[in-house]
């Protein structure tokens, strides 16, 4: 819906200047301005992109929005950098953003800036109490069966918050699944780390036996994608795991604690930069995790993969996943 940009003086002057003042010869990509909200509604009555824009706004404007093909997190397309408010002449209220999209050449590689994207790490000899730790579970609930989460949920070892997401597609082939760990729970080696405590340790066990059922459930969907997240020092990192191959899932998740401890050495590394790492992913491939791409503060991308495609070839089916505000608990 560009003719808001168009038709709204304010909002064309805040795409002019905001464009204007980005430094010229940007490592971003391509830049254009985009209507991400409007108060209209659908056929059924409901309103696109929810009802209030200030928590999209302002999500923006904090810490920015990745921009996904489909809404696959292991395919980044762009990232959504700066929005505002407005409301056109003819009373319709709308949100307007700057978007950046990837493109080859518009990235950092983790070997360009010294890092070592697969350092030498080592276990931790002991972890500390999960005491008033949770386990996040997010989905849209239009891509999973109520049924499904409750038996997934069920004698969960930690308390569970229930995130409700949007990932805004049409049409959803993939199962999305987001599952939200303290970063202790996967850097936990069952046969190096000692715990506290006896109690704390079955916490610690409870942990990874629920994952390990998580995967056997993933059977039951069509093709399900688990975005594992851990945050540490301001960057959020994801393990993602796909498909429905218990075998390679087990695989995966008895690899984790050397991926999780090469994560928090990667984040380390890359610290002393002005623009520090905001998001890293992994993948899973050939019985090893490797860090597929990160993104920086600053909005630039960091990868020694061919993730990125050219603008031109960038599908219409793009998404960013947003929290709908009325999260549930457990």
């Amino acid at each position: 819906m560009p003719f808001l940009i168009d038709e709204t003086p304010g909002a064309s002057a805040w795409v002019e200047r905001y464009l204007a003042a980005l430094p010229e010869g940007n490592d971003l990509g391509s830049l254009v301005s985009a209507v991400v909200w409007t108060d209209g509604y659908l056929d059924d009555g409901q309103p696109i992109g929810g009802s209030d824009p200030s928590m999209i706004v302002n999500e923006i404007n904090e810490q920015g929005l990745t921009l996904l093909r489909g809404h696959d997190p292991g395919l980044p397309a762009g990232r959504v950098i700066a929005a505002q408010a407005f409301t056109s002449p003819s009373g319709t209220r709308f949100v307007v953003a700057i978007l950046t999209y990837y493109e080859p050449g518009h990235q950092l590689g983790f070997a360009s800036l010294g890092v070592d994207p697969f350092p030498f790490v080592t276990s931790p000899s002991t972890l500390g109490s999960l005491d008033g730790a949770r386990i996040e579970f997010g989905i849209d609930r239009r891509e999973v069966e109520s049924h499904w989460l409750d038996e997934v949920l069920e004698d969960a070892p930690l308390f569970v918050k229930r995130v409700k997401f949007s990932h805004n597609a049409a049409e959803s082939v993939k199962e999305l699944i987001r599952v939200g760990l303290p970063l202790a729970a996967l850097l936990w080696n069952p046969l190096v780390t000692t715990v506290a405590n006896e109690a704390g340790k079955d916490i610690y066990a409870g942990i990874r036996y629920w994952l390990q059922r998580l995967w056997k459930k993933l059977k039951e969907l069509r093709d399900p994608i688990v975005d594992v997240q851990v945050h540490y020092h301001g960057c959020q990192v994801s393990f993602l795991l796909r498909g429905r191959d218990v075998k390679q899932h087990y695989a995966a998740h008895a690899a984790l604690p050397l991926a999780a401890a090469q994560a928090v050495k990667l984040v380390d590394g890359l610290g002393e930069y002005s623009s520090k790492l905001i998001t890293l992913t992994y993948e899973f491939e050939l019985s090893r995790w490797f860090p597929s791409y990160g993104i920086m503060a600053d909005g630039r991308i960091v990868s020694d993969r061919s993730v990125l495609i050219a603008f031109e070839q960038l599908p219409k089916s793009l998404s960013m996943g947003i929290l709908r505000p009325e999260d549930e608990d457990q």
